[in-house]
């Protein structure tokens, strides 16, 4: 009957009622990552900024206003690795920043790679995606041009760079805080290509640690944000409070490592602009028709916000700040490639808690756990049931690795010892859920916390049991912002789309990350990654007749 239908409206010169017309091409895919920022940034400083960057965006753009991480936990690494996989953690691998191994019996950190070298330091452990076990977008369209879609990404980040930029990219470059350089891999190329060798010529980080960092304007303009004088911001060595102005010359000696303090100020976005702007002017991105993949990830937003807190004037005034950054991009864009020519996906890699101290302050549901004492209730509960032994190898992740040899030694059953872990920590103050590895892998989750769980599951890195603090818990009552909850702050992130086939209009759907890469895919018709389990986002993607808000 269908095709009856589609045959008869194509005989009849109607087809367009029923086929939506394939939105444009674009020359190149730029997915612009904001390190640590929530959902509510935007509509919370967006009266104080430009029309030229993020106005420009939200004015001319899709907005999927309702888009979460479906994982836990949110932190840097899985984050960027589920937005350019398509998946989560369960299935690319990337399940923390670092995880522990089981058989090396120590900490990998997430890029780590021994069989390569860096590129441009002397110094430093390899950097690579190998750990990530699925293809990302990137790799994707390398493969279905034959290798004719150039691929490039940048951060200050190594894991912000190396895991969007995936296994085939033509290059992936991040900041060297030791030698104010970027630098990369041999797993990408033997050499830094003479474009990022000219521009660490130039010394730009250098000329950034010279500057001081004072509010962009006037005291207007920070109205949702606490006084910049409180108690619940990090102080920096050379300070007694940490109020504006900040000196980052005479900060910068006394923060190590060398280049710190241009990542903890805007002036680490104005670098990144600055390097993505030589990436335009002298590579190929964006120069034919063969769609290309520029991946770049604001890093300063994450230790700005980690130092100073979501509330913070800092805060406030990194963002409009970086208002002129994505002006100054979006220039340059429709300058090299040109207007209608590029599409750009804008969201995070994770949101952020509120302050501890300031939750406490004011009567906010909050509180704090502490790793040491959480681990020795834990080992002296294991030593009263089964008896002296070391039965806890490590927590990370907020998961706990039994000693899997010595449980057998003492023959025991595995499953038993976990759900007795569990129950223990079910029973402590501050914890939320908890759940047995043998329980996530043998249960369809749907619950709000345990399919989170769930999702950030990849058994050969994962623990014998899981938990989740309860919300606004920290795992001290400190200063600045964390991150890493399945909780809304953590999870809710912004979702803008700018460019070749998009219209404007607004979607208040519910929406993971894990379908940004099957919309980007769509959208320059490429294969999906290959562990992809999010869908496209149909309000992005339908372009027939007048966009309507939603």
């Amino acid at each position: 009957m269908i095709r009856k239908l589609l045959l008869s409206a194509l005989l009849l010169g109607s087809a367009p009622a029923l086929l939506a017309q394939s939105p444009k091409k674009p020359k190149l895919l730029v997915g612009i990552m904001v390190d640590q920022m929530r959902a509510d940034y935007l509509p919370r400083f967006a009266d104080q900024m430009g029309n030229d960057g993020f106005k420009r965006l939200l004015r001319e753009g899709f907005q999927c206003r309702n888009t979460h991480y479906n994982y836990v936990p949110t932190v840097t690494g899985p984050g960027h690795s589920s937005v350019y996989t398509g998946t989560t953690p369960r299935y690319h691998g990337i399940v923390g920043n670092s995880w522990y191994d089981r058989r090396l019996r120590r900490d990998v950190y997430c890029t780590d790679d021994s069989t390569v070298q860096l590129v441009g330091t002397p110094k430093g452990m390899g950097v690579s995606a190998r750990n990530q076990v699925s293809t990302t977008l990137g790799d994707e369209m390398k493969m279905v041009s034959n290798g004719r879609s150039k691929v490039i990404a940048l951060s200050l980040k190594d894991r912000a760079s190396a895991l969007p930029a995936g296994h085939m990219a033509d290059g992936a470059f991040w900041f060297d805080m030791n030698t104010g350089d970027f630098i990369s891999s041999t797993y990408y190329m033997p050499a830094l290509p003479k474009w990022v060798a000219d521009f660490n010529a130039q010394k730009k980080a250098d000329y950034y640690r010279q500057q001081t960092w004072t509010p962009l304007r006037g005291p207007e303009a920070y109205l949702n944000s606490v006084a910049d004088s409180n108690s619940f911001e990090r102080i920096f060595k050379g300070k007694t409070v940490a109020t504006f102005p900040y000196e980052l010359s005479k900060l910068a000696p006394l923060n190590p490592p060398p280049y710190e303090m241009v990542n903890i100020s805007p002036f680490g976005n104005n670098l990144l602009t600055d390097l993505a702007l030589e990436a335009l002017a002298h590579t190929d991105l964006g120069r034919d028709d063969v769609p290309d993949l520029l991946a770049l990830s604001y890093s300063s937003p994450d230790p700005v916000g980690h130092t100073f807190g979501p509330l913070s004037k800092e805060e406030n005034d990194l963002y409009l700040r970086l208002d002129l950054e994505i002006a100054r991009l979006l220039q340059a864009l429709d300058k090299t490639v040109g207007k209608g020519n590029y599409t750009i996906f804008l969201t995070a890699d994770h949101g952020a808690s509120e302050v501890p101290r300031y939750l406490a302050r004011h009567h906010a549901p909050s509180g704090a756990q502490s790793h040491s004492t959480l681990n020795k209730g834990v080992a002296d509960y294991l030593n009263q049931q089964l008896g002296p032994g070391a039965w806890i190898e490590t927590e990370r992740n907020n998961m706990y690795y039994l000693n899997r040899p010595l449980i057998a030694s003492r023959k025991l059953e595995l499953a038993r010892v976990q759900e007795m872990l569990a129950e223990y920590l079910r029973n402590q103050d501050g914890i939320a859920q908890v759940s047995t590895t043998a329980q996530l892998l043998a249960s369809s989750q749907t619950a709000y916390l345990e399919s989170k769980l769930q999702n950030g599951l990849y058994y050969k890195r994962f623990g014998d049991v899981r938990f989740e603090l309860e919300p606004g818990w920290t795992w001290e009552m400190g200063v600045g912002a964390t991150h890493g909850s399945g909780y809304a702050y953590d999870s809710h992130v912004p979702l803008l789309w700018f460019g070749a086939g998009i219209t404007p209009g607004i979607s208040y759907q519910y929406h993971t990350i894990t379908d940004i890469a099957p919309t980007a895919a769509m959208l320059v018709e490429s294969k999906l990654p290959s562990a992809c389990t999010g869908q496209a986002i149909p309000e992005v993607l339908s372009t027939a007749g007048p966009k309507k808000r939603r």
